[in-house]
């Protein structure tokens, strides 16, 4: 019998299990007696339910005849696809769940695809009252949960396309502009702001635009009436937290993106920042039926992560005491020495570096940072597991891998191209499918895809330049910088598919919980680049 289990599963047992089980049970009893509606959907459902789902790691599945199943990653579609088909007496609904979602992970990634999740839905209310109840409910858990440092973030989905509407962009500026904002790449959004006459000056960080800032910036936002009601309902909520939960901070994000495209209204984050995780999101979306019939009906809805009561619960009290330090995984080699000096002219104090010898972790002096060093394939999984807050490496292995914090800043280090080379006869029209020796076939798909060209891949781990030499390959996409090593190869540069330098990623929970350092090296950086740009 095979004892090895299904990547990124577990079994639960034990102690463990049993204290999951006491979660789940306090609140469903508390659930119970506020009037809540218990609902269970089925773990698999049909494809189609999740259409407008903008996560595309989900679990695929066949049934016996031979319709596409998910295993389901998100319990608000479900709830809407219920609602669709069974007719109400009374539009005004008020739902609970406790279940478990499934969200694919990267093979050997370490992470678990496998989660418990609680949740209210709040349907058939268009009042904001709704959003009150539901912050109220979520607040009043983490009380009896003990978790003592949750903070609450606002944020809106329609917030930036208001604000970008009054810049009255073209479509594809004003949809480059808004991705910029919400994957907060600050490289990005400053090159696309200086396309634009007359851009507000207290936007001119947006991107950055979240905690204190977020609040700075918000009050120049009151001219904007419908920019207005919304801080208004934002206000409304930090007064209910304040007033009955006085040790709740209540902070905004203006660069927020929308969590998946049916949201409409408020958004309501719970962030636990000595875990760097949320504790509960969720908000309104009162086109929670769209999807299923022409019938729209408003609700708002919050999930809440067991995982993460439990995960608090594990804290230590050295964890919740100690200053932790903010952890910086450097890609080694290159990537690392070319990077070092621009960090020190930003404020970090980069001497444990000097001297690396056989050492791969640093801590600094003060205590303020750590370094790691790992092969830059290894970057972004640091950062996955939480152990990495900032995120050092080339937009070449970037571009291989599933990452979901924010690519911030371009540094410009380590600067290449990306590029089709072959011998000086290759054509790529021919009636023969042509072969493309590459390392990165990633971003070799995407590029032979965007010209419509039908091709075959073959990965290589080595020197890409034998392939067209033995015959293995007709052509190759790799890196260059000076063309100098495909020279001497014979083979010339037929296109340029993309440029290449070194990148800063942070994890986003890195950027609430160290906001006010992690803000001020982004804006020292900024302006280096800046500088560097203009002599």
């Amino acid at each position: 019998m095979n004892k090895v289990l299904a990547g990124g599963s577990r079994d639960e047992f034990g102690e463990r299990l049993k204290q999951k089980q006491k979660i789940t049970s306090l609140i469903s009893n508390v659930l119970n007696e506020k009037g809540f509606m218990p609902i269970n959907t089925p773990f698999i459902e049909k494809e189609s339910t999740f259409e407008q789902y903008r996560d595309q790691n989900i679990f695929h599945l066949y049934d016996q005849a031979g319709d596409n199943l998910i295993l389901r990653p998100d319990l608000t579609l479900p709830v809407a696809r219920f609602l669709s088909s069974h007719q109400q007496e009374n539009d005004m609904s008020q739902l609970y769940y406790i279940g478990d979602v499934f969200r694919r992970t990267d093979y050997l990634s370490g992470e678990y695809n496998q989660e418990t999740q609680a949740g209210i839905e709040l349907i058939g209310d268009d009042s904001f009252e709704a959003e009150i109840q539901a912050l109220d409910i979520m607040l009043n858990f983490a009380k009896k949960f003990n978790i003592t440092d949750v903070q609450v973030v606002l944020s809106d989905a329609r917030l930036i396309d208001i604000i970008l509407d009054t810049l009255q962009l073209d479509g594809e500026l004003h949809r480059a502009l808004k991705r910029a904002i919400e994957q907060k790449n600050v490289s990005e959004f400053e090159k696309l702001r200086a396309e634009i006459v007359d851009f507000p000056e207290f936007l001119n960080e947006w991107p950055l635009s979240y905690g204190e800032d977020g609040e700075n910036v918000m009050w120049q936002l009151q001219h904007m009436t419908a920019v207005a009601t919304i801080t208004q309902g934002w206000l409304r909520l930090a007064n209910h937290a304040h007033q009955y939960y006085p040790n709740v901070k209540v902070t905004v994000d203006l660069a927020a993106a929308s969590p998946q495209p049916y949201y409409t209204g408020t958004i309501i984050r719970g962030f636990i920042p000595t875990l760097g995780r949320y504790l509960f999101s969720g908000g309104r979306y009162d086109r929670l039926l769209e999807n299923f019939q022409k019938k729209l009906l408003p609700a708002v809805g919050i999930g809440l992560n067991i995982e993460t009561i439990q995960a608090d619960w594990e804290q230590s009290a050295y964890d919740l005491t100690t200053s932790q330090p903010i952890v910086m995984v450097l890609g080694k080699g290159r990537v690392e020495k070319d990077v070092r000096p621009l960090l020190k002219a930003a404020g970090i104090d980069t001497t444990p570096l000097d001297n690396p010898e056989r050492k791969l972790i640093f801590d600094t002096a003060d205590g303020r940072y750590r370094f790691i060093l790992v092969k830059p394939n290894d970057v972004v999984k640091y950062l996955d597991r939480g152990i990495g807050d900032v995120g050092i490496v080339g937009s070449d292995t970037i571009a291989e891998q599933r990452q979901s914090h924010y690519d911030v800043l371009d540094l410009k280090t380590g600067r290449a191209q990306f590029v089709v080379a072959a011998p000086a006869d290759f054509q790529l029209n021919l009636q023969r499918r042509q072969r493309i020796a590459t390392k990165y076939p990633k971003v070799a798909t995407k590029y032979f895809t965007d010209r419509g060209e039908d091709v075959a891949l073959i990965k290589l781990e080595g020197s890409v330049e034998l392939g067209p030499l033995t015959g293995l390959a007709d052509a190759i996409i790799d890196i260059t910088q000076t063309g100098n090593t495909l020279r001497e190869n014979h083979l010339q540069v037929h296109d340029i598919v993309g440029e290449v330098s070194t990148h800063m990623l942070v994890r986003a929970g890195a950027l609430l919980r160290y906001q006010t350092e992690l803000t001020q090296v982004i804006q020292n950086l900024t302006k280096l680049l800046k500088e560097a740009t203009n002599k």
